[in-house]
C-alpha cells in the first residue's frame, strides 16, 4: 500500500515528526521551517520542504566604514 494512502496512520506520524526533528531545513531554499505544520515531509527521501512557496531570504544590511578608514 502507498504512503500516500495511509494519511491516518499514527505511526507514519510519528515517522514524519521524526523526520522533521532530524532536518528541519527546506531541502530548496535552506531556511528552518518553524513549525511541523508548516512542512510537507518526505519520508521516503528524508527531506522536509515548505507547503507552500519559500519564504525570500532575509535581507542582511551592512554598513561600510567611512572611505577615510578603509
Amino acid at each position: 500500500m502507498a504512503l500516500s494512502g495511509r494519511a491516518d496512520d499514527p505511526k507514519l506520524e510519528q515517522l514524519a515528526r521524526a523526520v522533521f526533528a532530524m532536518f528541519p531545513q527546506c531541502h530548496r531554499c535552506g531556511q528552518t521551517i518553524a513549525r511541523f505544520e508548516d512542512a510537507d515531509v518526505r519520508v521516503h527521501v528524508q527531506r522536509a520542504v515548505h507547503r507552500g512557496p519559500c519564504p525570500p531570504p532575509p535581507i542582511v544590511e551592512r554598513v561600510l566604514p567611512p572611505a577615510s578608514e578603509r
